[in-house]
């Protein structure tokens, strides 16, 4: 596993909050990489263009990248985020306090400096000295490293970027974990370390973003491209849902179109293309139908299934039955399932349990969201 320790020098001038925020970030043990702070000029610092946060809003410009276009990337970035600090408040809190408590990461790079972490800070700078807002935005704390290699480089990205303080795209977490993976052959045991979850989860972001782009982006043009349908990739990764497709004897290539046409417009309707796609006439309706087709396919299933499972005498009761008087049943169903029932349901035994389980997964999240909206 790699690890690392950065050694840092502070000037007499640097608070004991600082040296606490940024001895936090590096707390690991291993290969000693020397560093200094120091306050330098933003006019010689530039971006990173392999910053992992924007990668993919800048590959549209091409040679036509500048700093202009990083700045604006780098804005846009977190708009919308609900739940994560936005450009604006992070700007807003950085003109309060007059400058920021932890320095931004570079690199020397020649006569100048190249920032690994921090570039949503540097653009902010610049605003706020192109603004004339007050205090001094001419130079910017720095943590400067001393010949770093690219695994340093790239190991601080991770931590920087994967497990940060703001959220990126999804996407974008794919595509980095697809670089390390990839790309710099980064073993499972590190990515784990550095990005959190589990080998399993980490193949699906992959496989996910492997998969956008073999089957959607490579296929549509830039316009068409939307990161923000990654979530339906995810879920394609359920082996149900792709063995459905391919038992239809469809492939993904019709996934990618159905995502990009719109006829799966709730990404989490994915994980029910299972039942669809066993149901002769939901399947018409689906791959024939127009935008949001998967709705009225999802439909006709639940109807479907009702007319098959239930006598006339039982839909009538259970139609008119309370939600309390339904959940008592379930309930009492679910405490007395028979052991073999259990085990048929649990080794997928029959035919239709992929779509019961499905089923009670739905039953349960409607469940919890209801209850966190109704409790008290």
């Amino acid at each position: 596993m790699y690890y690392f320790l950065i050694l840092t020098t502070y000037p007499d001038n640097c608070s004991e909050r600082e040296n606490l925020d940024v001895g936090r970030e590096f707390q690991k043990i291993g290969r000693t990489v020397n560093s200094t702070y120091s306050d330098i000029p933003i006019d010689r610092i530039d971006f990173d263009r392999e910053n992992p946060r924007i990668k993919v809003a800048l590959e549209k410009y091409g040679d036509r990248l500048d700093d202009q276009r990083i700045r604006f990337a780098l804005r846009s970035a977190t708009e919308g985020s609900q739940s994560v600090s936005s450009f604006n408040s992070l700007k807003d809190s950085i003109r309060a306090a007059r400058g920021i408590s932890v320095p931004i990461i570079v690199c020397p790079e020649d006569d100048r400096y190249v920032c690994i972490d921090g570039n949503t800070r540097l653009t902010i700078y610049h605003e706020l000295l192109a603004e004339g807002a007050p205090g001094d935005w001419n130079a910017i704390s720095c943590l400067i490293l001393e010949n770093p290699e690219q695994r340093d480089i790239e190991t601080i990205r991770v931590t920087a970027h994967l497990v940060g303080a703001r959220e990126w795209p999804a996407y974008e977490k794919a595509r980095y974990l697809h670089y390390l993976r990839n790309v710099e052959f980064m073993d499972y045991d590190e990515l784990i370390a550095r990005c959190g979850g589990n080998r399993k989860l980490i193949d699906e972001q992959i496989d996910a973003f492997h998969d956008m782009n073999t089957f959607y982006r490579d296929v549509s043009s830039d316009d068409a491209f939307q990161v923000d349908r990654f979530s339906g990739f995810v879920e394609l990764q359920r082996k149900n849902v792709k063995d459905a497709i391919f038992s239809a004897d469809l492939g993904l290539l019709d996934f990618g179109n159905w995502i990009r046409s719109g006829q799966i417009y709730k990404l989490a309707d994915v994980r029910k293309l299972p039942w669809v796609l066993a149901d002769e006439e939901a399947k018409n309706t689906f791959i024939n139908g127009g935008v949001r087709s998967i709705e009225d396919a999802i439909a006709i299933v639940e109807e479907n299934r009702r007319k098959d499972t239930k006598s006339p005498a039982e839909k009538t009761t259970v139609a008119k039955a309370s939600m309390a008087v339904l959940a008592q049943a379930l309930l009492e169903k679910v405490k007395s399932m028979p052991r073999e029932d259990y085990l048929a349901l649990r080794d997928r035994n029959y035919e239709t349990a992929d779509q019961d389980v499905e089923l009670l997964n739905d039953l349960a999240e409607n469940l919890l969201d209801l209850l966190r909206d109704v409790s008290k």
